[in-house]
């Protein structure tokens, strides 16, 4: 692998692809910087084996990723028995990397603060490139506690980001009419955009979900692209459909979207299709 330090930004201006993943020039909020990707946030004492608890209001976008595509693999089994250990983890974060490639042969970036825990924006960071796929899942795999612990839900976006390309993903947001950052903050909280899930879930972050273009074709961007789908309440109270792929994805798994936040649903067989 091919590692690069980039160094600590003089001043305080920050890196030109600050801006492209947070809404501010500063620190990211505690609901980032503390959240974990196991079953042992928010003063858990363990819990459910399969759980990801979220202390606080922001991450839940990546969460619902990183969850349901684990659920992708184990909804089958009893409830009792699905787990996010970390052999599952960094099963999913490898493939979530692998579908953010942009071309084959390109390599899997993995991205970490140069000064371990210092995420602000002046800091530097730490990106090591890896051409091979199997030298790439056997860093992840080495890395998977550091994922699992405060920070890695951060590593996790600026990795996908990264290993998609600064250039690529800011010019795939705005094709659709999208807005930067993929970070935004609203109601006061620095929050999950659709465009963000799109580039965790397919590896694009062209985050038009609905079953239309805007030129009025329909949207085929999702067909077989996402393993797990999304459903919206604004298809039940604004009448905007979402994509046939999302509603009836490959594995019984389903983001949920409220407006202001990510949860999930699954089921241990798909619904029939004369359930509508």
């Amino acid at each position: 692998p091919m590692e690069v330090s980039a160094p600590p930004v003089v001043g305080d201006a920050a890196p030109e692809w600050w801006g492209l993943i947070w809404p501010a020039v500063e620190t990211p909020p505690e609901a980032w910087l503390s959240q974990r990707l196991d079953r042992h946030g928010g003063g858990s004492d363990g819990g459910w084996k399969g759980a990801i608890p979220q202390p606080k209001n922001g991450p839940c976008g990546v969460l619902a990723v990183v969850h349901g595509l684990v659920l992708a693999e184990q909804h089958t089994r009893q409830v009792e028995d699905i787990e996010v250990d970390v052999d599952s983890l960094t099963k999913v974060i490898f493939g979530i990397l692998k579908r953010c490639l942009p071309e084959p042969g390109a390599p899997i970036r993995l991205v970490q603060p140069a000064d371990g825990g210092n995420y602000s924006p002046t800091a530097g960071i730490s990106v090591a490139d890896f051409s091979s796929l199997d030298v790439a899942m056997a860093e992840i795999q080495r890395r998977g506690e550091a994922f699992q612990r405060p920070g890695g839900v951060i590593d996790l976006v600026y990795s996908a980001v990264f290993t998609r390309g600064i250039d690529l993903v800011r010019q795939e947001v705005l094709s659709e009419g999208g807005e930067l950052p993929l970070i935004p903050k609203a109601f006061n909280c620095w929050l999950c955009s659709m465009e963000l899930l799109s580039l965790l879930l397919r590896g694009s972050a062209t985050g038009n979900v609905g079953a239309f273009n805007a030129d009025g074709t329909p949207n085929t961007r999702w067909d077989g692209a996402s393993p797990i789908g999304i459903l919206s309440r604004k298809e039940k109270e604004q009448g905007i459909p979402m994509a046939e792929a999302l509603k009836s994805p490959p594995h019984p798994v389903w983001i949920l979207h409220s407006g202001d936040h990510f949860t999930l649903a699954w089921a241990q067989t798909a619904p029939s299709p004369d359930a509508g």
